[in-house]
């Protein structure tokens, strides 16, 4: 077994290989540093979490480039301040977007508008989660909708905490582009059939 802390560049150039071992490791001996740093920056659990799973999978998405990597700490830590303030720049150009809708022009959206755009959002959600595999779905439901831990998630379903956490990039991934290729046309829809 390679420990990423004693020989960096081996494991980089394993994983930019496409060695799956070696980016479990190097996901396991990094995962609380990632997660730290967005805690510390976003100082919000649930978005630190999204945001470090998102670290890891853009990572692993980018795996060819890393065997030129030679400071992961550091890497790391630009990579995960870089999705924060996006992620800090998305949530305030989305309050923006809300509030123009909610406040800017009151007589389009009546309150059976808004209750119906949250329905219609919330049932985009629930289809997207129910096409996800079985495990990936009873892990994601467990922790988003129960508040289960990693550590919890992984006793109820008996596997470990780092196949829970894979579960979870997995899910949430699938899920972004599942609500990019399905919420926004409803939400123009909605917004846009009583103009």
């Amino acid at each position: 077994m390679i420990e990423p802390f004693n020989n960096n560049q081996t494991i980089l150039r394993q994983v930019s290989m496409g060695n799956t071992d070696a980016f479990h490791q190097l996901f396991n001996f990094y995962w609380d540093k990632v997660y730290s740093t967005a805690f510390m920056l976003i100082k919000m659990r649930e978005q630190a979490e999204d945001i470090t799973q998102e670290v890891f999978l853009k990572l692993w998405q980018k795996r060819d480039s890393l065997a030129d990597i030679e400071n992961p700490d550091s890497f790391l830590f630009v990579t995960t301040r870089n999705l924060v303030f996006n992620r800090m720049r998305r949530m305030k150009s989305e309050d923006a977007y809300i509030n123009y809708v909610l406040h800017i022009t009151p007589d389009i959206l009546s309150d059976t508008d808004h209750l119906a755009v949250y329905h219609e959002l919330s049932n985009c959600i629930n289809e997207g989660i129910h096409q996800l595999p079985p495990q990936q779905q009873k892990a994601f439901k467990l922790s988003r909708e129960q508040g289960f831990t990693h550590e919890q998630i992984a006793r109820e379903m008996n596997i470990t905490r780092e196949t829970v956490k894979g579960y979870i990039v997995r899910s949430i991934a699938f899920l972004r582009q599942y609500l990019k290729e399905h919420a926004m046309s409803l939400i123009l829809f909605l917004i846009s059939r009583d103009l």
